[in-house]
C-alpha cells in the first residue's frame, strides 16, 4: 500500500510518519510535500498512489488547488485545525476529515475506514454517516455571542466582540474586555469554550490558560524559544504567548 502526505508543518508530518511506521509498518510511504506545487509534481511522479494524507492548510495555499482541474480518484484522508473545510473536502474523494491537534488514535480510526471502505480496485466510497454527521454540525451550530457575568449585585451581558481574551488563573476563568484592564468571571472551561461555545474562526487557544479573539490582535513579535507574544486591545500587563506547539496552525487560522 503506497501513500503520499502532504504537510507544511515538520513536525505534524514527523507526527504522521510516526503513527504509521508503529501502526501500519507495511505502508509505503512514498512521498511528502509542503507546498502545492511541491504536491502537484509528486502527484505526476506516481501514478500508483493508494492513499493521500493531507494538511488543508499548506505553505503556499489551500490544498484544494492541488486536486483542479484533475480527475484523481485517490482517497484522501484531510487534516486540519478548522471545521469549515469539511463540504469542499467531499469533493475531492474524502475519506475522512480529522481535526487537530492530531490524535493518534482518531488518525488510526480514519486508516480502518480506508481498509473498510477501499476494495482491491482502489474505489472507495464515503460513508453516508460521515457526511450526515457533519452536515449536521455545520447546519445547526450555534455559537455563543453574549456571556452573562457579575459585577456586585448586577448581573450584566458581555457581547462578544467586547471580549480581547479568556484565560484561567487559580481554576476560575475570566474575560478581558477590550480596551480597558477590566475582567469578569465566567461559567465555562476553556475547554468547553475552545470545543463548544466559541467560534473557532474567531477564537485561538494559544495556550493552555489562554484564549484570545482574533477582533482584539493589534500585532505579534517573535518571541524566546519558537513562541509568539501577542499584542490585543487591552490595558494589562498579562503576557499572551503563543505556545511553540501551536506556532504554525496558529499562524494558519490567522490566513484563512
Amino acid at each position: 500500500m503506497k501513500l503520499l502526505i502532504f504537510e507544511d508543518e515538520p513536525l505534524a508530518q514527523q507526527r504522521v510518519i510516526q503513527i504509521i511506521r508503529k501502526k501500519r509498518p507495511d505502508w509505503e510511504i512514498t512521498g511528502t510535500a509542503q507546498s502545492i506545487e511541491e504536491a502537484k509534481t509528486i502527484i505526476k511522479k506516481n501514478t500508483d498512489i493508494d492513499l493521500i494524507i493531507c494538511d488543508i492548510h499548506l505553505a503556499d495555499g489551500d490544498c484544494f488547488k492541488i486536486f483542479e482541474n484533475q480527475n484523481l480518484q485517490i482517497p484522501i484522508i484531510f487534516l486540519t485545525a478548522y471545521d469549515q473545510h469539511a463540504l469542499e473536502s467531499f469533493n475531492h474523494y474524502c475519506i475522512d476529515y480529522v481535526l487537530k491537534p492530531l490524535q493518534e488514535s482518531r488518525l488510526i480510526k480514519a486508516f480502518e475506514k480506508y481498509e473498510q471502505l477501499c476494495t482491491g480496485e482502489k474505489s472507495a466510497e464515503v460513508d453516508p454517516n460521515l457526511i450526515k454527521a457533519v452536515m449536521d454540525k455545520i447546519t445547526h451550530k450555534a455559537y455563543k455571542h453574549r456571556f452573562l457575568t457579575k459585577v456586585g449585585n448586577k448581573m450584566i451581558f458581555k457581547d462578544i466582540h467586547e471580549i480581547a481574551y479568556f484565560y484561567a488563573e487559580d481554576k476560575i476563568v475570566y474575560l478581558k474586555e477590550i480596551g480597558t484592564s477590566k475582567k469578569f468571571i465566567v461559567n465555562f472551561s476553556l475547554d468547553d469554550l475552545e470545543k463548544n461555545v466559541l467560534d473557532p474562526a474567531q477564537f485561538y487557544r494559544i495556550n493552555r490558560s489562554i484564549i484570545v479573539n482574533l477582533e482584539a490582535l493589534i500585532e505579534m513579535k517573535s518571541y524566546h524559544n519558537g513562541r509568539l507574544k501577542l499584542i490585543v486591545k487591552s490595558t494589562d500587563d498579562l503576557d499572551l504567548i503563543v505556545a511553540r506547539e501551536r506556532v504554525g496552525q496558529f499562524k494558519d487560522w490567522l490566513n484563512q
